[in-house]
């Protein structure tokens, strides 16, 4: 014979609201002009697009090889929604004008290498294993998630940020997006990369 409980001689559950948000609440930070920005983070199998005047062999190390002249460091991430492939475009459309100007162009993401791979970047563009650099720059943490600063967001991505690196990996030049209605401001970037530029000639041909 069945037994038909009644729902009130059940015994009650116990629901427990489980907060998706980080105990620690640490905001990210991010870096400024002056401040440094390391690459040493990066090898030669991170990247996705390479330089094109690198050599075949060894680790690659930026730090060593790339700031003989200005480096714009640019983040990049596909969970930025609708933001990204225009975030792209700009910086497509700025490519050749750094290299006019005397600088080189340097993407890095956190993003899938099969889904950068898939990005059909033309500019140089490397993969931010664990964030690293991102995190290095104070514009991504995990104590900060971006879903919860702004809505329309379901991962964890980097603030979109812009940098020109100067001698010594020092930001030169900052720029960040923290509320996604921006976009770079051209002139200020050339115009960072070319008086970095200068500084740099200036200061070998008084060493």
């Amino acid at each position: 014979m069945y037994t038909t409980n009644r729902y009130a001689d059940l015994l009650p559950f116990r629901y427990e609201i489980i907060s998706t948000r980080p105990k620690d609440r640490t905001p990210i930070q991010p870096a400024s002009e002056g401040s440094v920005v390391p690459l040493s983070h990066l090898q030669r199998e991170d990247f996705i697009v390479p330089f094109s005047f690198l050599g075949a062999e060894g680790a690659y190390v930026p730090g060593s090889e790339l700031l003989n002249q200005p480096l714009v460091l640019a983040f990049y991430s596909r969970h930025w929604n609708g933001y990204a492939p225009d975030f792209v475009r700009q910086l497509e459309d700025l490519y050749a004008d750094i290299q006019v100007m005397g600088g080189q162009l340097l993407v890095v993401s956190g993003d899938a290498v099969e889904e950068l791979k898939a990005l059909g970047a033309k500019f140089p563009l490397a993969y931010d294993k664990d964030y690293a650099i991102a995190k290095s720059a104070g514009i991504y943490a995990e104590t900060d998630p971006l879903w919860a600063r702004l809505s329309g967001f379901e991962e964890n991505a980097p603030l979109p940020a812009t940098y020109v690196l100067g001698q010594s990996q020092r930001i030169a030049w900052a720029f960040t997006d923290p509320l996604f209605d921006q976009r770079i401001p051209r002139r200020e970037l050339l115009t960072a990369v070319y008086t970095a530029g200068q500084a740099q000639a200036l200061s070998r041909a008084i060493a």
